[in-house]
C-alpha cells in the first residue's frame, strides 16, 4: 500500500458519520467515565468517525466500572497488589 492510497482512504473515512455502535459505546461510557463532563452537551448525530473514536478512547481511559469484579481486575492490572520493596 502506498502513502497515496492511505491518504485517500483517510480522507474518505474522515467525513464518514459515526456509526450507531459508536454512539451506543459513547452513551454507555458516559455513565461510568470520570471524564464524562467533557462530553455532556455533545450531539452524537454530528460526530464523524474519527471524532467518535477519539472520544471513545478518552472515555475508556478514564472509565470507572461499577462491577466490583471489573474494578478488582483493573487494580490487579495496574499493579496495586504487587509487593512493595522497602528501602
Amino acid at each position: 500500500m502506498t502513502s497515496n492510497d492511505k491518504d485517500w482512504i483517510d480522507e474518505v473515512l474522515e467525513d464518514e458519520q459515526c456509526s450507531c455502535v459508536q454512539m451506543g459505546i459513547i452513551e454507555g461510557l458516559l455513565t461510568t467515565s470520570s471524564s464524562n463532563y467533557l462530553y455532556e452537551n455533545i450531539n452524537l448525530n454530528e460526530l464523524t468517525n474519527n471524532e467518535a473514536n477519539e472520544i471513545i478512547r478518552d472515555l475508556r481511559e478514564n472509565d470507572n466500572p461499577r462491577d466490583p469484579k471489573h474494578q478488582l481486575e483493573r487494580m490487579f492490572k495496574s499493579g496495586m497488589f504487587k509487593p512493595r520493596i522497602e528501602l
